[in-house]
């Protein structure tokens, strides 16, 4: 099955997340490609035109730690109850569904958070969302 994710900002068209084979995608940010590849259940990585850009690992299952050239950030989910999960660089950011009959994301990602790395933390959350409704969808 293959998956694409439209990303727009301030109601232009970003990038297009084209889905590859495990929860993997390719994107283009301003004329530069990027590419997202799963490296096991607990592992994400970025690459870009010259080399790793930045990884994301599990720690626990309602928290992720990234590494970027940029910079480390955190992506968190806060409470169990709601499906909202933080971004945490030097100041915070929020990634949270919109729209439940629709899937539609919003992401406030920290200005100090590169685009790329940006765009990496809301795949990996999305990612976490589509397994955890994989999940849900199995046990009913």
């Amino acid at each position: 099955m293959r998956r694409e994710y439209e990303m727009s900002a301030d109601g232009a068209p970003l990038a297009v997340l084209a889905g590859t084979r495990r929860e993997g995608c390719e994107f283009t940010l301003s004329g530069t490609g990027f590419r997202i590849e799963r490296d096991g259940r607990k592992r994400f990585l970025l690459h870009g035109p010259d080399g790793r850009v930045a990884v994301a690992d599990r720690t626990t299952g309602r928290e992720w730690r990234g590494q970027a050239t940029s910079g480390d950030l955190t992506l968190a989910k806060p409470s169990l109850w709601r499906s909202d999960w933080e971004v945490r660089g030097t100041t915070t950011g929020t990634i949270r569904r919109e729209r439940w009959f629709k899937p539609v994301y919003q992401a406030d990602v920290p200005a100090d958070v590169p685009l790329p790395v940006g765009v990496f933390a809301f795949y990996v959350v999305l990612m976490i969302l589509e397994r955890q409704a994989a999940v849900a969808a199995a046990a009913s």
